[in-house]
């Protein structure tokens, strides 16, 4: 790199970060060092320690004041993070949790990977709530994790509190979440890509178009071009075999706040129009919907006195496999708080609805986190739920989730201070809402990879999902398969029995969607097989063979895969009759009159018997006791061993019975599905079992339902056809 002569210049090679001056320093010898008076001075890393590592580590001498730059890594020969130059394996358009998975996902399999977006210093940005998992969110979590993933474990050093959910139900539904710390997630995740993620490029350039040729050997009639890189805004091409487009909200995004709108994929962020433009003139289906943020609120300003506080889990339960604990202690995790609105909060937003675009338009928003306004509108006069969520240790920000907001913001000021603990709350930054493109997901195959152009592949909000769960889970299968692409070797897709994921993806490509997706339990007929304890055991060592999962995870798999089964073996091993456990163990539950013997694997079925308690009798288990995460996956293994018998006979019955016809008078309502279940289904009237599991929307846990309550009605149609012919 040439300079001007005259006053002395450092370059510091960051990854996108703002700085200013520095002052002169002494080098290492990793280093040239530079001296008062000397001219231009050139700084070369030979490792990927950077200038601005080393002043972090304080390894500097302040002197005089020299004029500093600071410029991406690709800009100097010394590093191996070259941009520009060569071809690429995998391009992947954006630095959200879809395409932080997705270029590490292709980085891990050796592929030689180049991720771009607008600002590096938003990589890993968590553009809205400060919390991941949940319920069904929190098994894509672990599965991401079981092939390796990177959200799981900077959850699990980022995270403030950790709570799971739905813990009154069957574990086969609890929702493993955190409450994360925005800057530390976004530092973590930096620092593992920046710094210990081998084969990775980064650029700050927008995309403004797809580098298309004609596809010499089209997959179907449909698939007649070939993606070969993308084209820049400033006119440059960088070439690439294969293209994931994680876009977000970005693909001509607008932000709406009250009658107010400009373009923008978020605040401070400009949208990609001509990215979208490309892909709309390539012959894609696109759509059009809508997403939604609160206001933010001071929290020194909230008055938690009358509020309901709900804190974390002692001990907090990681997200990811290798991880036995996370970095926080249980008493140092923070409070959350819930309050909630009144009929005067109603009020303010229905007088002032004519004021609010967002609410007015007709693109489709997401059902389940729908904005306050939709709230008011379609469950009137009753209170709803405000979750107080900090967004960090360092800041007093404080998220209200449940009250995403699009009115004015001088409203949306007065709406808050009627909320209780709010009444002087200060609003840091309105609520606003977004509309932005996206591409019907009908359009990809399973892996992917879009059927109309080949190597082109998407993944996130593109594909009409919300969530960065939903979008990282795309992420990680998109990265993935883009590799096995240049590879020449088939796809990795995960199918509805082995995962969420697979659910998720399965749902998109062949249903698509027309509202924002979440992922929910509900989604997945198999849900007892697919829990968030046992994801490893599905996916990890099929994601070994693929590639993407290191030899380090998987050989620590296969360690708690081995521990796991001895104990499963052992607890089998101990047999004896049901009168002598009930002596042994002192248990009114367990029933004398059983015949045979029940095994110790056969009594962790029965309520409050654990591992301990058995090995208050069975010395043998006692070491297995401080094994708790062990201890609770077999307790789990043994709660479900029966049902999942019965779970497979009801998936074999759907499939037999698909062609079944549906009576004219069938009363939908008496179903015991989802409201948006019944809806589909009353608006459509579908004339055959086949028919109806076509409808988007209608789950094949909707269609086991819908299968045995048509049983029912045949019958009793029957039964009362026969009492009529014959008559007492």
């Amino acid at each position: 790199m040439e300079f001007s002569a005259g006053k002395p210049e450092i370059v510091i090679l960051r990854h996108g970060r703002t700085t200013s001056h520095f002052p002169l320093f002494f080098a290492t010898q990793q280093w040239q060092r530079p001296c008062e008076d000397s001219g231009p001075v050139r700084i070369f890393c030979e490792t990927h320690t950077t200038v601005y590592t080393m002043l972090q580590r304080r390894c500097v001498r302040f002197g005089s004041t020299v004029s500093t730059r600071v410029l991406s890594h690709h800009h100097t020969g010394h590093d191996r993070r070259r941009c520009h130059t060569g071809r690429y394996d995998v391009i992947v358009v954006g630095g959200g949790h879809a395409g932080t998975e997705a270029a590490a996902a292709a980085a891990r399999m050796g592929a030689n990977t180049l991720l771009v977006t607008h600002k590096l210093d938003t990589i890993g940005e968590m553009s809205c709530n400060p919390s991941f998992g949940g319920v069904g969110k929190g098994h894509l979590m672990k599965e991401i994790d079981a092939l390796d993933g990177v959200c799981a474990r900077i959850c699990d050093k980022s995270g403030i509190q950790y709570k799971v959910l739905n813990t009154r139900k069957g574990p086969a539904v609890w929702g493993p979440r955190a409450q994360i710390d925005r800057s530390l997630y976004k530092k973590h995740l930096q620092d593992e890509l920046f710094s210990d993620t081998p084969n990775l490029t980064f650029l700050a350039r927008p995309v403004e178009d797809l580098i298309l040729t004609p596809n010499s050997q089209p997959d179907s009639d449909v698939c007649k071009q070939l993606v070969r890189g993308v084209r820049l805004d400033d006119g440059q091409c960088i070439h690439g075999d294969t293209v994931v487009l994680t876009t977000g909200t970005f693909l001509r995004g607008q932000i709406n706040i009250g009658l107010e709108t400009r373009p923008a994929g978020r605040v401070g962020d400009a949208p990609a129009i001509g990215l979208a433009r490309s892909l709309e003139d390539a012959g894609f289906t696109v759509g059009r919907l809508k997403t939604g943020t609160p206001p933010r609120v001071d929290g020194r300003t909230i008055d938690y006195t009358h509020l309901s506080p709900q804190p974390g889990d002692d001990p907090p339960q990681p997200f990811s496999f290798l991880n036995d604990a996370v970095w926080i202690k249980p008493e140092d995790q923070v409070l959350c708080h819930l309050t909630h609105t009144n009929s005067t909060v109603d009020k303010i937003i229905l007088d002032n609805l004519h004021l609010d675009r967002h609410v007015l338009e007709e693109t489709t928003g997401p059902r389940y986190c729908p904005s306050i306004e939709s709230k008011v509108l379609r469950f009137p006069k009753r209170p709803h739920q405000i979750w107080l969520e900090p967004e960090g240790l360092d800041t007093p920000v404080v998220y209200p989730n449940g009250i995403s907001c699009t009115l004015p913001a001088e409203v949306q000021v007065d709406m808050v201070r009627q909320i209780r603990g709010l009444e002087r709350a200060e609003v840091i930054r309105p609520g606003y809402g977004v509309d932005y493109d996206y591409m019907d997901p009908r359009q990809l195959k399973a892996s992917l990879e879009t059927h109309r152009i080949k190597n082109l592949f998407f993944a996130g909000q593109i594909n009409g999902t919300t969530g960065y769960e939903e979008a990282a889970a795309q992420g990680i299968i998109a990265g993935i398969n883009a590799v096995l692409k240049v590879q020449n070797r088939p796809a990795f897709t995960v199918s509805r029995t082995e995962g969420y994921i697979g659910v998720l993806i399965d749902d998109l490509t062949t249903q698509g969607t027309n509202e924002p997706y979440r992922m929910f339990t509900s989604r997945a007929e198999f849900r007892l097989s697919l829990r968030p304890d046992n994801a490893d055991e599905r996916l990890t060592e099929k994601g070994h063979q693929a590639g993407c999962v290191s030899h380090y995870r998987y050989h620590r798999f296969m360690d708690i895969k081995h521990s796991l089964d001895s104990s499963l073996q052992l607890l089998k091993s101990f047999s004896q009759s049901s009168t002598k456990w009930k002596r042994q163990l002192n248990y009114d539950l367990l029933s004398e009159t059983k015949s045979g013997t029940q095994s110790a694997f056969d009594l962790l079925k029965y309520p409050d018997m654990t591992i301990a308690r058995l090995g208050d009798v069975v010395p043998e288990l006692r070491h297995l006791v401080p094994n708790r995460q062990l201890c609770n996956r077999l307790q789990i293994e043994a709660m479900y061993s029966c049902m999942l018998k019965k779970q497979e006979q009801e998936i074999q019955e759907v499939r037999r019975d698909e062609a079944m016809t549906l009576p004219d008078n069938l009363d939908f309502t008496r179903l015991r599905v989802s409201t948006e279940v019944i809806e589909k289904l009353a608006l459509t009237r579908p004339q055959t079992i086949g028919a109806a599991s076509r409808i988007p929307g209608i789950t094949p846990a909707a269609m086991v339902q819908l299968l045995r309550y048509v049983k029912n009605f045949n019958r009793q149609k029957r039964g009362s056809e026969t009492q009529e012919l014959n008559p007492a």
